[in-house]
């Protein structure tokens, strides 16, 4: 694998005082056909985004004590000496950035807190992005006593020093120091000073990460004593908005996380961020079930599991470390997770999408989300209603041999029917052909298929699908058959939330390649149906299939209408009764399910075929 360098209801939101406002989401199902998923649109049909419709913004509303905010004054640029409010500033060669004016050691006189940093002559990757200073006021040209430091500054040339100061109340400050990296990996470092006497001195800090093509995620801070002990504790308010590409929308979604000021460092209130996260799961809730609304779900929900990966550990890739010198905030088990997962299998199913809604199925229940038997059985019954469960009429084991998986990358299939319906089974270099009903078979004349998915100038092989481990996005990796480079694109698909993996290869994801056509290659990355280009690389959500004719070994048919895919718990099939239609096929002689793989199907949805164990089989439908 290659290294890389991306309505509620209004008591509960009034309860924890969000915000919600309409936001757009990157919308729109350009050109499809009709409202149906997976139905073959009209030949110009393009690939479209998950969602059409408009999403709430919801973000943690400030404390009482956040109207005592105080910005920073900005320095003149590249100011090593500043004189500011009636006291001169001097840095020591470093460059001034900014600071706040007035007495914060409770001795009558004028002092300053600054952010400085290296001048521009000196800056490069892995020098200094800035320090907290404190000039004491009671002389000018006091010298500046170190408060806190920076990260060091990205190594890509694109990464920029950052700093944000301001005054958070009467008693604490708030500093944001590090690197942006729009085309790297930067950092922040997050620091609450507390002011008094006899200097001010550091109350909790963090580290906040930024991966490469991650959503953007601020963190604003308020300074109140939640549990009245006269000391001011701290409370981040972190927010997360955009998608995991540079131009990627989606919904701004926000929640708390809080901490005790305690002699031993900061203790985190249990409260949060369940209460915050538990108003965004009943907002989705309310709007699965609802026609207009059920798009605006998915997006919601996909946005509210990466506000708990970036902020707790159990998330699988924390983006607010270091706490206090220690590790990310351990929130444990969260049922809004499980709630909100089960609303996004309700909106899938309110949209008719069986594929997606059995997807959103798989991970609802996964930790760190809790595992209840009441939405199990919710779960069940949702994929009822947009796949019901049919019996086989038959199920047939084939004598003829069958190529068995490569590997766990993507690659066409051992089965194919043609158009006369009968069956190809290919097993090595030969392939024989049979019929469904009688399991009779005899030679086939022609070339065995490959089983590498190519592109159709045989220049690009698709290799594989994978979490690079940092959080972001799933990626797939394209290799040239002949001369030219590796390509990786960014998928639309985020990890799984709670899936942490280490190591330099990262960690594989399932890949069922479908067609691979002039528009590009249509695939099911972990359940998620999309279309990939690689140049120039990119990769968006499929809303309908294109007219695309398949190559042998693709789970859809010639005639593109009917699709056969190996379920956990059967076989997922579109075609009957009709073309727009799902069931999930089951029988006796297919159990175990996990040992079911590379289904397809005949064009008039009659027979399927898989590869079980190491035979082939054909399940006569219903």
């Amino acid at each position: 694998m290659p290294s890389l360098s991306a309505r509620s209801s209004a008591p509960a939101l009034s309860r924890l005082g969000l915000l919600l406002v309409a936001s757009s989401v990157a919308g729109g199902c350009r050109a499809c056909a009709n409202d149906h998923p997976y139905v073959p649109p009209a030949p110009d049909a393009e690939a479209v985004s998950a969602a059409d419709a408009e999403a709430p913004v919801v973000e943690p509303a400030p404390s009482a004590a956040a109207g005592l905010v105080e910005p920073a004054l900005v320095a003149p640029p590249a100011s090593t000496s500043w004189r500011t409010n009636g006291m001169t500033l001097e840095a020591g060669g470093r460059e001034i950035v900014m600071a706040l004016v007035g007495d914060f050691d409770g001795d009558g006189e004028r002092d300053a807190l600054a952010i400085v940093r290296p001048p521009a002559a000196e800056r490069r990757p892995g020098s200094s992005t800035g320090e907290l200073v404190f000039f004491r006021g009671g002389g000018d040209g006091a010298p500046a006593a170190a408060v806190a430091s920076g990260p060091a500054l990205g190594v890509q040339p694109s990464c920029a020093p950052t700093a944000r100061l301001e005054k958070i109340g009467p008693r604490s400050a708030f500093a944001e120091i590090g690197s942006a990296c729009p085309r790297g990996v930067g950092s922040r470092a997050i620091v609450v000073v507390r002011l008094g006497a006899p200097a001010p001195a550091v109350a909790f800090d963090a580290i906040v990460a930024d991966p490469r093509e991650a959503p953007k995620l601020t963190v604003d801070v308020d300074a109140a004593d939640r549990d009245k002990d006269g000391i001011d504790d701290v409370v981040l308010r972190v927010a997360i908005e955009g998608g995991a590409e540079p131009d990627s929308a989606g919904p701004k979604l926000g929640a708390r996380l809080a901490f005790f000021d305690r002699p031993a460092g900061p203790s985190r209130d249990p409260e949060e961020p369940e209460a915050s996260l538990r108003a965004v799961a009943a907002q989705a809730a309310a709007r699965a079930a609802k026609t207009k609304d059920a798009a605006t779900v998915p997006p919601l929900v996909q946005q509210m599991r990466a506000l708990y990966r970036a902020m707790c550990l159990e998330g699988g890739a924390p983006r607010i470390t270091k706490i206090h010198g220690g590790s990310a905030a351990s929130c444990g088990a969260s049922k809004p997770l499980e709630d909100a997962g089960v609303a996004e299998v309700k909106a899938w199913v309110t949209r008719g999408d069986a594929l997606r809604a059995f997807a959103a199925a798989e991970i609802a229940q996964l930790a760190p989300a809790t595992k209840t038997a009441a939405k199990s059985a919710e779960i069940q019954k949702l994929l009822a209603d947009v796949a019901p469960a049919v019996e086989a009429r038959g199920v047939r084991v084939l004598a003829a041999p069958v190529d068995a998986a490569q590997g766990a990358g993507p690659e066409w299939g051992p089965l194919a029917f043609e158009y006369t319906g009968k069956l190809l089974v290919r097993h090595g270099r030969s392939v024989m052909r049979v019929d469904p009903d009688t399991g009779e078979g005899e030679p086939a004349d022609m070339v065995a298929w490959r089983d590498e998915v190519l592109s159709p100038d045989g220049k690009s092989r698709w290799l594989e699908a994978y979490h690079a481990c940092e959080g972001v996005a799933l990626r797939a990796t394209f290799a040239p058959t002949g001369d030219g480079e590796m390509v990786d694109v960014v998928l639309p698909v985020p990890p799984r939330l709670g899936k942490s993996c280490s190591g330099g290869r990262g960690e594989p994801a399932s890949a069922v390649p479908i067609a691979w056509g002039a528009r590009g290659l249509e695939a099911i990355v972990a359940g998620q149906p999309l279309l990939i280009k690689t140049d120039p690389p990119e990769a968006s959500a499929l809303s309908a299939f294109t007219d695309e004719i398949p190559p042998p070994g693709s789970p859809r048919s010639h005639g593109t209408k009917t699709l056969a895919l190996a379920r956990p718990n059967g076989v997922l099939v579109r075609g009957k009764p009709s073309a727009d239609r799902w069931s999930m096929v089951r029988s006796p002689d297919l159990e175990p399910y996990a040992d079911v793989r590379r289904c397809t199907i005949d064009d008039d949805g009659a027979h399927v075929a898989c590869v079980r164990r190491r035979s082939a089989v054909v399940v006569t439908l219903p």
